[in-house]
């Protein structure tokens, strides 16, 4: 896999569009990113909360997360102990089959699976997804099409609640990958020149949109505003420094993209909730 801007391409290495990591690294984090398949996040133990468009989502126990395909999402953080499995497949592969077009809208909405939503969805869904896991492991003949077989009960499954529970599916969004695209050429921008003093106008050139029209479609894609996400990302890139070499404060404020030093106190302490030169004594 590899990120280009928040696009994460390389997902499938089999022969068929299907994806399943299981995760049980402590405290485990993954950046903002998206990617052209639908994700259910499974998790198995402990707690894992994830960030789907600005909107997050804390799972417990057995609880499930339906993150739609082109979904901008981050893993914000996992506890100790804990276990969750991250299961990746193409809906647009399924287009062949009878009635897919018909659900296709419930596949488009962020939807957590927990007892608060449906106990009885919950269960079955989970059921699905370990019998999924066990064929997964064990590949035994034609098991992929019983990966197949157990994704297409999922969505069965979750289609026919959202749409015995909310049949207007008016609200599902209406994003299209090309203007994924777009968005994505501004990310590539902020990787490429986050160390200069980039304005709103630079990047939505950069995207081949106007100002007004880049901040609104940003905000809708991401949850944040430009300048929140350009300021995460130097953050981001300033906390690395600050690990790993034995320049002055100073040096990486500005190396980061900020114009000051208290500025970037300032910002650094909002977003991590130290100062930065705590973060490096205590190795954080």
């Amino acid at each position: 896999m590899k990120l280009e801007g928040l696009h994460e391409k390389g997902l499938f290495t089999e022969r068929y569009p299907f994806r399943l990591v299981e995760n049980t690294a402590d405290e485990f984090r993954y950046p903002m990113h998206w990617h052209n398949a639908a994700e259910l996040v499974y998790n198995a133990a402990g707690t894992c909360c994830i960030s789907v468009a600005g909107s997050d989502h804390t799972l417990t126990d057995g609880e499930l997360l339906l993150i739609p395909a082109g979904e901008i999402h981050e893993i914000i953080s996992c506890s100790k102990n804990g276990k969750r499995y991250f299961i990746q497949f193409n809906i647009s592969s399924l287009d062949g089959f009878g009635g897919i077009n018909d659900v296709r809208p419930y596949m488009e909405k962020t939807t957590k699976i927990g007892d608060d939503l449906c106990p009885q969805l919950r269960a079955s869904v989970e059921k699905c997804v370990t019998e999924l896991i066990h064929e997964h492991e064990k590949k035994d003949y034609a098991y992929a099409l019983s990966l197949n077989a157990r994704i297409f009960d999922i969505i069965v499954l979750v289609s026919r609640h959202l749409a015995g529970s909310s049949p207007d599916t008016g609200n599902t969004k209406s994003r299209t990958v090309a203007g994924l695209m777009q968005i994505n050429k501004a990310f590539e921008y902020i990787e490429r020149n986050y160390p200069l003093q980039i304005t709103l106008k630079d990047v939505s050139q950069a995207a081949g949109f106007s100002e007004y029209y880049f901040s609104r479609l940003f905000k809708e894609y991401t949850g944040q505003s430009f300048l929140g996400y350009l300021n995460t990302y130097r953050v981001k890139q300033a906390a690395k420094l600050l690990k790993s070499t034995e320049r002055s404060i100073l040096e990486i404020s500005l190396d980061s993209g900020f114009n000051s030093l208290t500025t970037f106190n300032r910002i650094f302490k909002k977003i991590k909730g130290c100062s930065p030169s705590y973060y490096r004594k205590a190795g954080m």
